[in-house]
């Protein structure tokens, strides 16, 4: 199987937004129990762990990731309070937003939403 390589991921991440502070991709050969990617606040590195294409799209991986650092770095998810946590409904709004465009955009499918998206 084909692994997509970091440079790939920041450009297709970029398309989808060009977010206001620099970030790093690291793909990252091994499959953590709990974790499909992570995301590095003091480094603003995302981190995908290539062998979970075997579960998951790495794109859909990378914007999740992604969502964290919009998140982190443009809408103060650092105070983490309330619905403003690391999950909360602040960053699903952004994880959603960026979903949407990249199915939008033509650089994403996902056959449950995309009518929904595209219409």
């Amino acid at each position: 199987m084909n692994i997509p390589s970091a440079e790939y991921f920041e450009v297709f991440l970029d398309k989808i937004y060009h977010c206001k502070k620099p970030f790093e991709v690291k793909v990252r050969d091994r499959m953590p129990k709990t974790r499909m990617g992570s995301y590095s606040p003091s480094f603003y590195r995302i981190n995908i762990y290539s062998k979970w294409i075997v579960a998951c799209p790495l794109e859909e991986i990378a914007i999740h990731e992604y969502a964290h650092h919009i998140h982190w770095t443009e809408h103060e998810g650092h105070r983490r309070k309330g619905d403003d946590r690391m999950h909360g409904k602040n960053f699903w709004r952004i994880y959603s937003a960026l979903m949407s465009n990249a199915i939008r955009l033509g650089l994403y499918n996902d056959n449950l939403i995309e009518d929904i998206v595209t219409k």
